[in-house]
């Protein structure tokens, strides 16, 4: 992927765009975890200059896909079944907390936002799946803004990112996308997360605490279930 220069093309969408092409060759394997992601690579790849190369791995460190080592530069993390035990209940405590929090304060201004995101999910899984990871975040996302609690924000954030390294590289959830199309029946029985993002939001609306809560705990329990079925 190349990203196009332009007289009109900003030096903030050069690094966004930069950003999320990264994620893109993190999900097409062109990186394996362990392996480094030179910013030279990335600057040659994109036919950018270094500087935003730079800028949109620095934020992908910061956001928690990838690692920072000294004097090495940025790494896809290794990734282990003891790392992702530990995520897992990090994930537990901190998420259904500002689940909870956001149906405390939840308001009608949000009620487009969160129908239309249940529909781009909806529609993403009809068409070929390639965007979940994206809609997720948007998702997740919106369940911080709810919250109106800005520390949930970075934590949520980068623990959730990690969460994906582990659906890109121990599941073929997000490649083989054709075999997936052909098991789209299968799809909609193994992904549970639509229904789960609709009860969270219902709950949510209803400034329900307990039970956004508790939906929260139950869509992280059901990833890690079904990640931990692949063999480490």
């Amino acid at each position: 992927m190349k990203i196009p220069r332009g007289d009109l093309m900003t030096k903030l969408s050069v690094e966004e765009t930069a950003y999320r092409a990264i994620i893109d060759m993190v999900v097409s394997r062109d990186f394996l975890p362990g392996s480094a992601v030179p910013e030279s690579l990335v600057a040659e790849k994109l036919n950018i200059s270094r500087t935003p190369a730079r800028s949109a791995l620095k934020r992908l460190v910061s956001d928690g896909l990838l690692e920072y080592k000294i004097n090495k530069g940025c790494f896809v993390p290794c990734l282990t079944k003891k790392d992702l035990d530990s995520l897992t209940n990090f994930r537990q405590v901190i998420e259904p907390a500002c689940a909870a929090e956001a149906a405390n304060k939840y308001t009608p201004e949000f009620k487009p936002q969160m129908d239309a995101l249940l529909l781009e999910e909806e529609d993403c899984i009809k068409n070929n799946g390639i965007d979940l990871h994206i809609i997720n975040e948007k998702i997740h996302g919106l369940v911080i803004e709810i919250s109106g609690n800005d520390y949930y924000a970075r934590p949520i954030r980068q623990s959730m990112w990690r969460y994906q390294l582990y659906l890109f590289f121990f599941h073929n959830f997000y490649s083989d996308y054709q075999k997936r199309i052909a098991e789209l029946k299968n799809l909609k029985k193994e992904y549970k997360s639509p229904i789960q993002h609709l009860l969270l939001f219902k709950a949510i609306a209803t400034h329900d605490a307990e039970s956004a809560s508790n939906i929260m705990k139950e869509h992280i329990s059901g990833v890690y279930k079904y990640l931990t079925r692949k063999e480490w």
